[in-house]
């Protein structure tokens, strides 16, 4: 038997209405729902592994596998908002203000900080390998960011204040207007995984609109992340996924990564890989090694921040020595840049004067 998580504070506003019998049975009520999901962790640092992998991999043998990981960006979408939303229907004694400046110094301060690093990273590399002047400073770097992966995190932001606003200025006032809302959301991706980037926007790093490429092809992910935050958290109850929904999250996700490995980046199942992917993390499976996992999953952003440091560093150093890509060198890059990382965020971790650099 399925049930459906209580609806939170009994001021709010009800909606006229329950879910009809056919949605119940991806519903379940479980008592961990309110202690941390652990799968969420997991799911995460798989994430944050297969971002160090797409970055690592630049040889030809290799390069079709890394449309098999395309679904981190999708997934810390949908985790992200997901939750964001649960803490905005449970947290109503903040103000709209109070709830962006905390998201401001959760996520772009931390952006700040590794553009700062970066910044001297690349100074550092362009004067002893390519023996260039520094890299120029433009305004765009405040939200394009210095390094290749660093424009996720002022996309999330603004991902992030948009869905606060919206939930302050409707939700707040009438849950009613959630299913327009989610119409509205599946139609936005719709549109923007159809529509063509713009002929003058160019998606090489280094160029001047690269980050907007970036904006675009991940538009559909955030479109349908907001409509799966309001469909499960914003109506009379909060739904919860059971085990064989988890599942067919798990197909899902499978099925529209290896279509990627087929045929190259497509829009639409990138974004359903996000979905895939937050179902199954939803779901109330019961692994041994969950735990152990989610202790380093907790630190993914972490991983996410500082990986190009050392994806770059070991490529160089192939570079200096003359290896070209391939197999190997790949691998080696891979395997260092993986070490590297987990050791850094577990070091940042151990102090509260560093931790905050984990995001």
């Amino acid at each position: 038997m399925t049930t459906e998580v209580a609806a939170g504070p009994s001021n709010s506003h009800p909606l006229s209405g329950l879910p009809s019998p056919s949605v119940r049975p991806m519903l379940q009520d479980t008592a961990a729902a309110k202690r941390r999901n652990e799968n969420i962790d997991v799911i995460r640092l798989i994430a944050a592994l297969s971002i160090v992998y797409i970055h690592a991999v630049r040889s030809l043998p290799l390069d079709a596998s890394r449309n098999l990981f395309r679904f981190a960006v999708p997934f810390y979408l949908f985790a992200s908002f997901y939750f964001q939303s649960l803490s905005l229907r449970k947290r109503t004694d903040r103000t709209l203000w109070q709830y962006i400046l905390g998201r401001f110094k959760r996520l772009y301060v931390p952006y700040l900080a590794w553009s700062v690093i970066y910044l001297v990273a690349r100074d550092i590399r362009r004067r002893l390998t390519l023996h260039t002047g520094p890299t120029p400073l433009k305004v765009g770097l405040l939200w394009k960011g210095v390094e290749y992966h660093l424009w996720f995190l002022p996309y999330l932001l603004a991902g992030s204040i948009l869905l606060a606003v919206i939930h302050w200025t409707t939700l707040r006032q009438d849950r009613r207007w959630r299913w327009p809302l989610v119409v509205a959301a599946g139609v936005a991706g719709l549109a923007f995984a159809y529509a063509h980037l713009p002929s003058n926007w160019d998606q090489p790093f280094d160029n001047p609109t690269y980050a907007y490429a970036q904006y675009w092809r991940a538009m559909p992910a955030m479109c349908w992340a907001m409509g799966f935050a309001w469909l499960m958290t914003a109506g009379p109850v909060v739904y919860s996924v059971s085990v064989p929904i988890g599942f067919a999250g798990v197909l899902l996700a499978v099925f529209c990564s290896v279509k990627q490995y087929m045929h190259g980046i497509l829009l639409v199942p990138r974004a359903l890989t996000g979905l895939g992917c937050i179902l199954a993390a939803l779901a109330p499976w019961n692994a041994a090694a969950v735990p152990g996992l989610a202790k380093l999953g907790r630190l993914s952003y972490g991983i996410y921040l500082c990986h190009v440091l050392f994806s770059e560093f070991v490529r160089n150093i192939g570079m200096h020595f003359h290896m070209h890509d391939s197999v190997q060198l790949d691998m080696l890059v891979f395997s260092c840049t993986l070490l590297g990382s987990i050791a850094t965020v577990l070091a940042l971790a151990r102090s509260p004067k560093t931790a905050w650099l984990n995001g």
